[in-house]
């Protein structure tokens, strides 16, 4: 266990000192590029921005509103005299001129997509939340649906990760197999080579549209390292594939490593590694695969496994950020998963369908999967007791996965 952190520790700090030298925090004013990534956020005297400073790194950019001059959208980029202030989590800068460089396209693909879904039929609260759940567009969601989301334990669902990459990955396999009935020979290296790079393709070109974000960057780079195992006929899907993953993302962006995404996202995983690899094994017997009721016994017992591993693994970094945990989670999951499971697909063959009458017709089964995901957060989030307000600081953090990574190492030992 100390060997696999190795790797990871080094990448921290030899990503943060290229970092450092490429974007200096010293206080003195220098000319960046900034590629706006986000829409706006109205302040009390300045537009916030999400942004990447070019070639790399992440900042929240603050811009002085102007009402004589353009305001930097999507995809633009500001080129201005500044300096980098450099706070623990997020690194900011303020501008008040600056020379604005337009995007290429005068809208951004994701809006373009979104606006497919509305043309589709879907509106208000549904329409926010397939944009959230498939492209990662989150402009419309209203401050009550995400407080039923976070207070219920399904923020996760909104934000595009793992699982919805997941749910993509299994769609991808599904249809490139035939629904499994066709697969590459074990001999056959040029099939198997073939589909595992058209899958790592669309993989990356869906994390691209979403925004790349760490917990989507996480789970494509993974895939894309069990895809490549599979080239080898080898089985990568271990711990040295998350620290495969974590030691790549911050080489390439350090500043992800202060990233709440990032850190749920690598907590949450190795966590689920652990603790149900071997349970989802023994749930998945062969003599229960040819039964309904052995194979929903095994999804909803593999589904509370999975909740409690990454409910444990994220347990301290959600005290720290949010101030406090939902008690009822594992209802969560065994609602709202299945429903994304289903949302995903039906959400992305709404967008490719658009305002022909079969995508109204894609547009009212999976409006009313939406309608039925947010009215059942919004029952849980109601239920009393349904959250507990506890904060702990950064001492207790450290003092939890210190203890987690002991007994992962003493648990693993081998006599």
């Amino acid at each position: 266990m100390v060997i696999l952190l190795l790797p990871l520790v080094a990448a921290i700090l030899f990503g943060d000192c290229l970092y450092r030298r490429t974007h200096p925090d010293d206080g003195q004013e220098r000319i960046y590029a900034f590629v706006i990534k986000s829409a706006p956020k109205p302040t009390a005297k300045c537009e916030r921005y999400e942004a990447q400073i070019l070639p790399r790194g992440q900042v929240w950019l603050y811009v002085l509103r102007d009402s004589t001059r353009t305001m930097p959208a999507f995809g633009d980029t500001v080129v201005a005299r500044t300096h980098i202030d450099s706070y623990k989590r997020m690194k900011s800068a303020f501008v008040a001129r600056y020379n604005l460089r337009p995007a290429p396209h005068s809208e951004p693909l994701q809006s373009r997509l979104y606006a497919r879904l509305a043309a589709a039929g879907l509106e208000g609260d549904e329409l926010a939340t397939v944009g959230a759940l498939t492209l990662g567009y989150k402009e419309d969601l209203n401050p009550d649906l995400k407080r039923h989301f976070q207070a219920s334990g399904a923020a996760h669902v909104l934000a595009v990760s793992g699982l919805h990459t997941g749910i993509l990955y299994a769609l991808l396999l599904w249809v490139l197999t035939l629904g499994g009935r066709v697969k590459p020979r074990y001999e056959n290296r040029a099939g198997r080579i073939a589909i595992s790079a058209l899958i790592i393709a669309v993989l990356w070109a869906y994390a691209r549209l979403t925004g790349m974000t760490p917990s989507v960057v996480r789970a494509v780079l993974m895939i894309t390292l069990v895809e490549i195992g599979r080239m080898c006929y080898r089985n990568s899907l271990s711990f040295n594939t998350i620290a495969s993953a974590a030691v790549l993302i911050l080489l390439v962006r350090p500043s992800d490593l202060w990233s709440v995404s990032f850190q749920l996202s690598f907590a949450a995983t190795f966590a689920i590694v652990f603790f149900a690899r071997e349970a989802e094994w023994k749930l998945h017997r062969k003599e229960w695969r040819n039964t309904w009721y052995g194979r929903l016994f095994s999804w909803t017992a593999g589904t509370v496994i999975i909740s409690i591993a990454a409910q444990l693994g994220t347990l301290p970094v959600t005290m720290f950020y949010f101030g406090q945990i939902s008690n009822y989670f594992l209802l969560t999951n065994l609602i709202v998963l299945p429903l994304a499971a289903l949302l995903v697909p039906c959400g992305l063959a709404t967008i490719a369908l658009g305002g022909s009458w079969p995508g109204l017709m894609a547009g009212r089964i999976t409006g009313t999967m939406a309608w039925l995901m947010n009215h059942s957060v919004g029952w849980i989030e109601s239920l009393p007791g349904s959250t507990t307000q506890v904060s702990i600081g950064p001492g207790m953090v450290a003092v939890y996965y210190a203890m987690f990574l002991l007994f992962c190492f003493f648990f693993t030992k081998k006599d």
